[in-house]
């Protein structure tokens, strides 16, 4: 077998990566850190609508634990208003009021 390459042997260093390649494996990574969206139980629920009547009446600040498909956050502030036809509610927060979606509440608490 003297002489047999294997592989790509003599390409094996010369291998290019067009553009389009290069952003189709990117896209791809991406999508795999994409974050599937948790379903809360019926008792975190009610806890969280809790917090947030508690907030709407008392004016104390609530955090809330938001979604996201690539990154969660946080947003804290204070509930003025509630939408329940609209499965919304608005945060005053330090850069402006916010509304937030209920469905989009994973977790709330306290300060």
């Amino acid at each position: 077998m003297k002489g047999k390459l294997y592989g790509n042997g003599l390409w094996e260093s010369s291998r290019m990566m067009l553009p389009e390649h290069k952003e189709a494996i990117l896209r791809g990574n991406r999508s795999q850190e994409r974050k599937a969206r948790s379903f809360l139980d019926e008792q975190e629920l009610e806890r969280i609508s809790r917090l947030l009547t508690t907030s709407l009446q008392t004016g104390k600040p609530v955090r809330l634990h938001l979604f996201g498909e690539w990154q969660g956050r946080e947003v804290l502030g204070t509930v003025t208003r509630v939408d329940p036809g609209g499965r919304q509610a608005r945060l005053q927060t330090e850069a402006g009021p916010e509304w937030i979606a209920f469905a989009d509440i994973v977790g709330a608490e306290t300060d």
